[in-house]
Parts: structure tokens; sequence; C-alpha cells
């Protein structure tokens, strides 16, 4: 059966709305992302081996494209267990909690930590001096590692 261009059209026209709605669906609720922009920091907990879960540590965050970004050191726990394949646990209120549960992947993306830390220089005074700022050499080098977080399906 041959399509007309019209056909062809409409049905890639339907895909794409497919793959947009799928996408608006993989979003944080409206209340944790209101929280989130009220956060100077978030905690987060990894899943250990025994399925436990670990202790919840500070980090400082950034927000970009409906996702949740912040650097780490390569060879600490918390980028042992995402490499893994471990969730990440996240908390605006504490180290207590209460925790939502998202997909953790680590992205190699220098342009993506300029951008992190142009967040970073508007949010903590000491990385507008230049600290503690992620940036594309320190994930080129692999000085740090870029973390993504997002939600679960």
């Amino acid at each position: 059966m041959k399509r007309s261009l019209l056909q062809t059209l409409l049905i890639g026209m339907v895909v794409l709305t497919g793959t947009a709605m799928a996408d608006e669906m993989k979003s944080f609720s409206p209340e944790f992302m209101s929280k989130l922009n009220q956060s100077k920091q978030i905690y987060v907990a990894t899943e250990r081996k025994n399925g436990a879960r670990s202790t919840a540590v500070p980090v400082w965050f950034g927000v970009i494209d409906n996702a949740i970004w912040f650097a780490t050191l390569p060879d600490n726990h918390k980028a042992k267990r995402v490499k893994r394949g471990s969730p990440m646990y996240i908390s605006v209120e504490g180290k207590d909690g209460p925790f939502i549960k998202a997909k953790a992947e680590i992205v190699q993306d220098g342009a993506m930590a300029e951008r992190l830390g142009e967040i970073y220089a508007r949010k903590y005074w000491i990385a507008w001096l230049g600290m503690f700022r992620p940036s594309r050499k320190k994930i080129e080098t692999g000085k740090n590692l870029l973390l993504r977080l997002t939600p679960l399906p």
C-alpha cells in the first residue's frame, strides 16, 4: 500500500506529538519543582548492592530542561553506584526525606557543564568567585562527573 505525502506527514506528526507527550509525562511534579526552585541544596542518596538506601548527603544543583543536574567526583560512592545502575533518591526537605526516586545517569557534556556552572555562579556566591563550579575542562578531563536526574517512568 502506497501512502500519500499527506498521510506520511500526518503519521509523522502523530509520532512527534506522542514523543512530546511522553517527554512531558516524565517531568517532576509541580509541587516538587516549586520546592526545588526555592532550595539551595538537595539531599541525595543512592542504592547499595544490598538494596538499602545510602546516607543522604547535601549537594548543590541546577535545574535544566526538566532535569536536576549536579557535578561530583568520579571516585565517590554516588558515582560508583550510578555507574552500576543505582537510582538516585532526592529530598528537598533534608537528609531524612521524604525522598523521591529518580533515574540517574552520567553525562559527558562539557557544554552542559558550562550551563550548570552559570547556574551555580548565580545561586552560590563562592561559585561566582570561581570555586566549586562545574566546567567543561573538569568534565572533559575526568576531574568531575556530571549527573542528570530525571523522573522514573
